[in-house]
């Protein structure tokens, strides 16, 4: 019995079978389910294993991969009117992801090969290199994914693969030497 203040009133707390007092679940869960539109959800089974693949190449981390990956697809998702809005919503998408990975790398440059291909190559080269020698895409495929003409993924990766030659051969060892 449960004695109130102030109202002189007992009420009757005790329960005949304790299995009757148990709150039952709800069928469903309270929260709430949110319903994405079909071509985002497109979109993301279209692009997230490639981009998984490609920060798995960047980051060491797996589990920071995927963080990433999610987190550029939830920054897609937020601002999905606007990137598909754009002229190429996949180039919003891989400008979202790599700018995440670079926050992500900041101080591990040196800890990964790829890394060291951007250090060493502009952005773009040095992600046509990854994609395409990293991860065996071809030009159309790593053009998609970057959301780029086919012919443009080409000539960065001719660009690329010239200055990685310069760069292997130091400027002293081009001069032939001269015989006394």
């Amino acid at each position: 019995m449960v004695d109130l203040p102030g109202a002189r009133r007992t009420l009757s707390a005790a329960c005949p079978r304790p299995s009757r007092c148990a709150v039952e679940p709800p069928a469903r869960p309270a929260g709430l389910v949110v319903n994405l539109p079909a071509a985002y959800t497109a979109f993301c089974m279209l692009y997230q294993d490639r981009y998984l693949r490609y920060t798995r190449a960047r980051v060491a981390d797996p589990g920071l991969s995927r963080e990433l990956v999610e987190t550029a697809l939830g920054s897609v998702a937020t601002n999905w009117a606007t990137v598909l809005a754009s002229h190429r919503p996949a180039a919003e998408a891989w400008d979202i992801l790599g700018s995440l990975i670079a926050q992500a790398v900041r101080g591990q440059a040196a800890a990964n090969i790829c890394n060291a291909v951007h250090r060493v190559l502009p952005p773009l080269q040095a992600d046509v290199v990854i994609l395409r020698h990293r991860l065996s895409l071809s030009d159309e495929q790593a053009a998609d994914l970057m959301g780029v003409e086919e012919p443009l993924v080409a000539s960065q990766l001719k660009m690329a693969h010239r200055t990685m030659a310069r760069r292997a051969v130091p400027a002293h060892s081009a001069i032939p030497p001269t015989h006394v």
